[in-house]
């Protein structure tokens, strides 16, 4: 190829330095923020990241899993970008992150079964009966430690791997009281109406958080930046009414 028709190529050619910037979004499997139904991801975080690129051509979100245990760590290694969505009261102060503004609220509930003769004794002192809990997943009756030893070893705690092992639990009788999230609830309750009738909500909840996104001072968004969309995400009211839609029969 001669000298002049290879530089007319290369000017021809898009620049990489156009190309949108990856953003790793993570997500693990928690009440209606992301969990899987019939195989394939659903929540509100893959809705997000659908308007977030809908928003702007800059940035290319792309959800990218990870577990409840190991999202710190992922986080701070560069494996991820940022994390939908979090409460900044779980283990994140003990690391160099960020937070965004605040997205939604969410809640933990305490659940026991219909059958129970006193539920209104055994929701006033939960802490004296055996519960069941997520596994990596942060309450308030434990000032949000997670550390599934110290939960094991000063409370009557049996721990599983997501909140359908706590719910399914809880209605063969393995522990007295169990403890989900508000939307996972309505989740269920909109798929098994019946639910309703078996099961008993506690007055007051285990906590009730906001949810940011995490980030990193290295993530590939700056979090201006990244609260600026979220500014605009809310602004049109959707987020809160799709959040809403999500609690439907449960308050959130």
């Amino acid at each position: 190829m001669a000298l002049g028709a290879f530089l007319l190529w290369v000017w021809a050619v898009p620049a990489k330095a156009g190309d949108p910037v990856t953003v790793k979004v993570g997500a693990y499997e928690y009440g209606v923020v992301y969990y899987f139904e019939d195989g394939s991801p659903r929540g509100i975080v893959p809705m997000l990241i659908d308007r977030l690129n809908g928003l702007q051509d800059t940035y290319r979100f792309e959800l990218a899993e990870t577990s409840s245990r190991r999202r710190y760590q992922a986080l701070m290694n560069g494996e991820l970008d940022l994390i939908l969505l979090e409460s900044a009261k779980w283990d994140w102060p003990a690391f160099d992150v960020l937070y965004s503004d605040p997205i939604v609220r969410e809640k933990d509930i305490y659940l026991t079964l219909a059958s129970q003769r006193d539920a209104k004794s055994l929701f006033a002192d939960v802490s004296a009966h055996p519960m069941l809990c997520v596994l990596g997943f942060h309450y308030g009756f434990a000032d949000f430690n997670a550390d599934p030893d110290y939960l094991r070893e000063n409370f009557n705690v049996e721990l599983r791997y997501n909140e359908s092992e706590v719910l399914n639990g809880l209605l063969a009788g393995e522990a007295p009281i169990g403890i989900v999230s508000a939307g996972f609830l309505a989740r269920r309750f909109a798929s098994d109406p019946r639910l309703h009738e078996r099961l008993i909500i506690g007055d007051k909840p285990d906590a009730t958080y906001d949810l940011v996104s995490v980030l990193t001072r290295e993530s590939a968004i700056p979090l201006d930046e990244f609260n600026a969309l979220v500014a605009r995400l809310l602004a049109g009211g959707d987020v809160e009414e799709l959040w809403r839609q999500l609690h439907a029969g449960v308050s959130g």
